[in-house]
């Protein structure tokens, strides 16, 4: 049983994440939580704007549209019809995106975040971006990150971007364990020697235990030299036709300034596949 938020603006990219979703968890009971946060909601105790009157009267229209838009949501899944095993929840929340949905977390035993992304970029929308970007590194459970424009073609290869230098555990990789064990898929460790400097000794005993935890069978590991982190992390995908692209977001944000880092800001704008961002603070 799993228990998955899918955030909703009522936009085509929601849209688009909420059928990958279905895809992506086919066969698997699963509860989705379609949660919608009500941008501009006016604390009550708020003053300046005007009265309690006024501030009840603009967090009313904003719940009635928020709830408009879930039905019309639920009405759309039931008419195109969904999984046995898939339930469907609607929420409407007030508060900052990140605290709704941290508190959904807490409340649902949530164990993944399904979020559309914004135009062409997947890793753009990870690296800089709104409300996507305001979840990495602050929740412990895997956030996916949909591109607008991608469709559910199955998984048959996945993607793990590390640099070798963290404690790994089955507990961190769990969310990609599950996903390779689902769907039957391959898992490609891709490390990107950017300075050229080779694998330290801390490396290759990271690299030794991954191995162990992956077992050799269901993957592949792989090294490119002198190219920059998103640039190539993007291209291999490309290049091994992968369906997803995982990566461990550590603390300190180093994932983002990683992506800061890219030689190419074009390369970076047309991520075109899922990306599962891990929490180092899980392992």
């Amino acid at each position: 049983m799993r228990n998955v938020i899918l955030p909703t603006d009522f936009s085509p990219n929601a849209q688009k994440a909420i059928a990958y979703a279905q895809a992506l968890f086919k066969g698997n009971t699963t509860t989705f939580y379609l949660v919608n946060v009500m941008d501009g909601a006016v604390p009550y105790s708020t003053t300046g704007i005007g009265t309690k009157r006024m501030a009840e009267t603009i967090n009313k229209s904003l719940l009635e549209q928020s709830q408009e838009g879930l039905n019309g949501t639920m009405a759309d899944l039931e008419a195109q019809g969904t999984a046995e095993e898939h339930t469907f929840v609607p929420l409407s929340l007030r508060g900052s995106f990140l605290e709704a949905i941290q508190r959904v977390i807490a409340e649902k035993d949530i164990h993944n975040v399904i979020i559309g992304t914004k135009g062409a970029s997947g890793l753009k929308e990870v690296a800089l971006g709104s409300n996507t970007g305001s979840l990495l590194g602050k929740l412990l459970i895997p956030v996916l990150a949909v591109p607008e424009n991608y469709t559910f073609q199955g998984i048959g290869e996945m993607v793990f971007a590390t640099d070798y230098e963290m404690d790994y555990s089955e507990k961190g990789l769990r969310p990609l364990l599950d996903l390779r064990s689902d769907h039957n898929a391959r898992i490609s460790v891709l490390y990107l020697d950017e300075r050229q400097k080779g694998l330290n000794s801390s490396q290759v005993t990271g690299k030794t235990y991954l191995q162990t935890l992956l077992k050799a069978e269901s993957n592949d590991f792989f090294e490119l030299d002198g190219v920059g982190v998103a640039t190539g992390a993007r291209l291999f995908t490309k290049s091994r036709r992968a369906d997803l692209l995982c990566l461990v977001a550590k603390k300190h944000n180093k994932l983002l300034d990683l992506f800061r880092k890219s030689e190419t800001k074009g390369v970076v704008n047309h991520a075109d596949v899922p990306i599962l961002v891990l929490n180092q603070a899980n392992f």
